[in-house]
């Protein structure tokens, strides 16, 4: 009669082992990584004016639908978005602008994981969008 108990009991502990961890990777609010995030156009230094970032949590893939956005600003002459307080986790990041070099609006988007919660550089690489 014990041994089902003892299983039982083993097989609880093992799925909340199993559910904790999945819990630790859950992207979002709440953690302490800040992604800075500058579009860039041909790996080139132009300025993507009017850029605006969108961040998807949990995604590694693009999407039409975003968590929350940011408005570039320039930061020592770089024009940046900035998304504080994030969590370990899967993130897809887009990016929309204009490059004025060229006058045209462009726009990409790249995956990132986040693996540690500190302040991390990203470049998303943009070019231009054709109606």
């Amino acid at each position: 009669m014990k041994t089902p108990f003892f299983i039982t009991l083993i097989f609880l502990f093992a799925l909340t082992a199993c559910t904790r961890k999945a819990i630790d990777n859950i992207a979002g609010k709440g953690g302490n990584a800040t992604l800075r995030i500058v579009p860039k156009h041909h790996k080139e230094n132009k300025n993507i004016i009017n850029a605006k970032v969108y961040i998807k949590y949990n995604a590694q893939d693009a999407t039409t639908i975003f968590d929350d956005s940011a408005d570039c600003i320039m930061v020592n002459g770089v024009s940046t978005a900035s998304f504080n307080g994030l969590k370990k986790g899967n993130y897809y990041l887009m990016s929309r602008g204009y490059d004025s070099s060229i006058n045209q609006s462009v726009k990409g988007g790249i995956p990132y994981t986040i693996k540690e919660e500190v302040s991390l550089d990203i470049v998303v690489p943009v070019t231009e969008t054709h109606l």
